[in-house]
């Protein structure tokens, strides 16, 4: 198969990020074929694909003719039987495995020479391809939200993808705009493994009473330069939704300590606090988008032996350009450093490749550095130092380190 846009790509599934699937194909020449189970869902993410296509005409960003034909490039349907032609179909659906399974069947038999993508974050491409009953074609193309916008996509090679269906995957995703990681397909693939210690090890701080949540946002956003800080990103997600992608990953990694849920966090998902969707979460919301810390706390002065304080010290003079008091660089640290070591981890476990590790955590988390050039930046033996000296501050190893020397791509 070659690559052109003269094959349609299927898009199964109109809402938020099928429909921005679709109107990335459609932005850089591609025929495209929405569908879904109804008339009035694919009308509603046609109108929305036209709006947004119509608001880059009025920021210049392409000319009226141009935002006719994005327009007119994508068809809607309600019968699977019409992607039958397609050269590649995405599937953005719900993420259950019965559901995505069935689709695929039928997708498989009805377009028999269609690489089937599914944009699964949470499930095994391996185990949908054996069981949908095609799994040479199957391969895993996760976008990030909003599809338009964000330049990232995760490729997975499930057990049985063949490689032109890989490549054709990587071909078409690289001809869209996005830039490709290739991804074993482990549990998170990249980005929702690296990216839970940002999440967990704030929430553990909490848990052990050493700072706030804004103190802790704060921490992250002076010495790190990250864009927003673990709680208000959570509350902004969703705590329910960053809950379940954490039990998930740890659940199918085998119950790793380091990634552990937070009780703390499940508590506020239990009571329906979810952050900013439903006005309370890690912070209460109002409608002005003024914010104030909803987790009450009286935070205990924490003791840090010698070998720490060192070890934290050495590790943000080379992590930070900015400087800060003892509590804001062991929050950072601590963070960072659980960070890194996921990193290492994934790097050691073969889930991708160091570089493509980077790049999909500065693409697809915005964060400032990626985990393993900041590492080396820092050096690496100052990482595992940190690292070693965190870990005889807990009960559970969860800082324990791979064997991990300087970092390549």
């Amino acid at each position: 198969m070659s690559t052109n846009a003269q094959h349609p790509i299927g898009v199964l599934g109109a809402g938020t990020m099928g429909a921005g699937i679709a109107q990335t194909a459609s932005k850089a020449g591609w025929p495209v074929k929405l569908f879904d189970i109804n008339q009035s869902l694919v009308d509603q993410a046609k109108e929305s694909i036209a709006k947004r296509f119509i608001r880059h005409v009025e920021k210049g960003r392409i000319t009226e003719e141009e935002s006719v034909a994005c327009q007119n490039r994508i068809t809607t349907t309600t019968s699977l039987d019409d992607l039958s032609d397609c050269d590649l179909i995405v599937e953005a659906i719900v993420e259950d495995f019965a559901i995505k399974t069935k689709v695929l069947h039928e997708l498989g038999t009805i377009a028999k020479d269609a690489i089937l993508a599914t944009n699964t974050s949470s499930l095994s491409v391996s185990e949908l391809g054996t069981a949908c009953g095609f799994g040479d074609r199957v391969v895993g193309m996760h976008f990030f939200n909003p599809a338009p916008i964000m330049p990232l996509v995760e490729v997975i090679r499930g057990k049985e993808s063949s490689e032109p269906a890989v490549q054709r995957a990587t071909l078409l995703a690289e001809a869209w705009g996005k830039t490709v990681v290739h991804v074993a397909d482990t549990p998170g693939f990249i980005v929702n493994r690296v990216a839970r210690p940002y999440y967990l090890e704030s929430w553990r701080i909490i848990e052990d009473g050493v700072a706030s949540v804004d103190a802790v946002d704060g921490a992250m956003q002076l010495l790190g330069e990250f864009r927003m800080g673990p709680f208000m990103l959570t509350d902004l997600i969703g705590q329910d939704v960053n809950v379940a992608t954490t039990r998930s990953v740890w659940q199918r990694l085998g119950n790793p300590s380091r990634l552990a849920p937070s009780a703390k966090q499940e508590s506020l998902v239990e009571h329906g606090n979810l952050g900013r969707k439903t006005g309370c979460g890690a912070y209460a919301h109002d409608d002005k988008n003024n914010v104030v810390p909803a987790i009450i706390m009286d935070c205990q002065e924490i003791e840090i032996s010698d070998e720490l304080t060192s070890a934290i010290n050495a590790f943000c003079l080379e992590a930070s350009c900015t400087g800060g008091t003892m509590l804001e660089k062991y929050i950072f640290a601590r963070v960072l450093g659980g960070i890194m070591n996921e990193a290492m981890w994934a790097v050691t476990e073969g889930v991708a490749s160091a570089k493509d590790i980077d790049t999909a955590m500065k693409m697809g988390t915005n964060y400032p550095q990626g985990p393993l050039e900041w590492a080396d930046k820092i050096g690496v033996e100052k990482v595992q130092r940190l690292l070693s000296a965190l870990n005889e501050t807990v009960a559970d190893d969860r800082f324990a380190s791979p064997p991990f020397g300087a970092v390549s791509a």
